[in-house]
């Protein structure tokens, strides 16, 4: 079983990996590219549509998706109980948007900010059928047609959005992109994996499962709402050109989180459920999981962090500078969140979606008391806000941890603390590099780079050989 498991887990790791470096040079040139054509505004607009539609979307229609993933066996009957409530909310989600977009448009002062909810609202009633078949393929652990999905989703959204930039449609083109990633991945889905969908009602069969899928619901919406305070807040005391502003710095430095965080869940949901009886096992694969993802996450984010700078004058152009201090703040501290989440993801395979509650309202309580600390920072006070607030936060959960796996807080810091020194080393051998040679423009952004990668490597072999032999030994499996 658990050879079974890992060649599973490793086969998908491969498949979307590819996928993804595919995508990612396909989105993120699309996003620089698009960046550069628009104005801080049209991001604005763009971040104050994302209130809402954030905030619905964390709903994750009661996350049925994950008891699916999670149960072993579900009746049909009460499969098509799960697909009857997945429409029910599409069309609540729907009207709940389209109705309330020219009263939360009137109340940011964004009346452009309408007519895109009003369109996007579409995009639930789309995603009502695609819970079930996504669920579906991660639960037998077919990674490979995920990936397909991901793939001609990622080929379609970029070329949409740059022909609607180029079309002169300003915000208007984030938007049309959104919605063909729904539609694509709503045709590709139910292409690849073909259900039934039958609407039945058998409440008390179905209710013992529902409740697994609201606490998950209950802690998404929770998290959201704290992810979204910035935005919340931000919307009212700043302007819509500044919060396009914090939006692009913000929208860069989450690209590798945004990017990994989601895979991550997929690969590891349906695996640590498989195994979720064995709790040492589970404590084995946790503890290799984190120190992995330690030597990756770390070195990306805060590589990103120095080079923000170079990275805006380089790629996005000078009216954009603004943006590069928001990424070189929010980096130190973005590695810690994306470890949060493959912690709570474990959580949530073992059932304590209490905890995942829990760790949601300290999140948010956080960062909204670290938001009103540095509000008179402006919107670099916001990035501030970020960082306290996920560093906190992942502090609180590691006790959580602890508890739960046998596991001492600093067990765990010393899985991390290699991959810290050997990203720190990186750093500081940037910061003497570019104090010795003046370098500007794109030779000052490639430089860097090739140096940051040579000297992280050449540390980690030297100093964390057992890491690099890991990693081989994982890719050849």
């Amino acid at each position: 079983m658990t050879n079974l498991l890992k060649e599973s887990v490793m086969s998908g790791v491969k498949w979307i990996a590819l996928t993804k470096i595919i995508i990612q040079v396909l989105r993120w040139g699309a996003t620089f590219w698009v960046i550069r054509q628009l104005n801080p505004s049209d991001y604005g607009v763009m971040a104050i549509a994302e209130i809402v539609i954030n905030l619905l979307t964390a709903l994750n229609f009661l996350c049925i998706g994950n008891i699916i993933i999670r149960h072993k066996c579900i009746s049909k009957a009460v499969m098509d109980t799960l697909f009857s409530f997945c429409m029910l909310l599409g069309i609540l989600l729907f009207a709940i948007q389209f109705l309330s977009a020219p009263y939360f448009a009137s109340f940011y002062n964004t009346p452009e900010a309408q007519s895109v909810l009003q369109l996007l609202a579409v995009a639930y009633l789309l995603e009502s059928f695609n819970v079930k078949p996504f669920a579906l393929m991660a639960k037998r652990l077919e990674f490979k047609r995920l990936a397909k999905i991901d793939l001609v989703a990622g080929i379609f959204t970029p070329i949409t959005t740059i022909a609607a930039a180029l079309s002169g449609l300003g915000y208007w083109s984030l938007a049309i992109g959104y919605l063909v990633h729904t539609l694509v991945r709503f045709i590709m889905a139910n292409y690849i994996c073909r259900t039934s969908f039958k609407m039945k009602w058998h409440y008390r069969k179905t209710a013992k499962l529902m409740k697994f899928g609201i606490q998950n619901a209950i802690s998404s919406a929770i998290a959201q709402l704290g992810n979204s305070l910035d935005f919340i807040i931000g919307g009212v005391l700043f302007t819509t050109s500044a919060i396009g502003i914090y939006q692009v710095g913000l929208q860069i430095a989450f690209i590798p989180l945004r990017k990994i965080s989601p895979e991550l869940r997929r690969l590891s949901f349906p695996a640590f459920c498989k195994i979720n009886h064995d709790l040492k096992l589970v404590t084995a694969y946790y503890k290799k999981t984190i120190r992995l993802f330690s030597f990756v996450i770390f070195p990306v984010f805060w590589g990103l962090s120095y080079l923000s700078e170079d990275i805006i004058i380089t790629i996005l152009t000078d009216k954009w500078l603004e943006s590069a201090i928001i990424i070189k703040i929010i980096c130190w501290a973005l590695p810690l969140k994306l470890l949060n989440e493959m912690s709570v993801t474990v959580l949530n395979a073992l059932g304590r979606a209490d905890l995942l509650i829990k760790n949601s309202i300290v999140s948010a309580v956080t960062l909204l008391l670290f938001i009103i600390t540095f509000q008179y920072m402006g919107i670099q006070g916001l990035a501030f806000a970020w960082v306290g607030s996920i560093v906190l936060t992942y502090f609180i959960l590691l006790i959580d941890m602890k508890k739960i796996l046998s596991l001492s807080v600093k067990s765990i810091f010393v899985l991390h603390s290699p991959a810290i020194l050997s990203s720190a080393v990186m750093y500081i051998s940037l910061s003497v590099l570019n104090n010795t040679i003046q370098l500007t423009g794109i030779s000052s952004l490639l430089v860097n780079i090739v140096m940051g990668a040579t000297v992280y490597s050449l540390f980690v072999i030297v100093f964390n050989r057992s890491i690099v032999i890991e990693l081989k030994s994982l890719l050849k499996k």
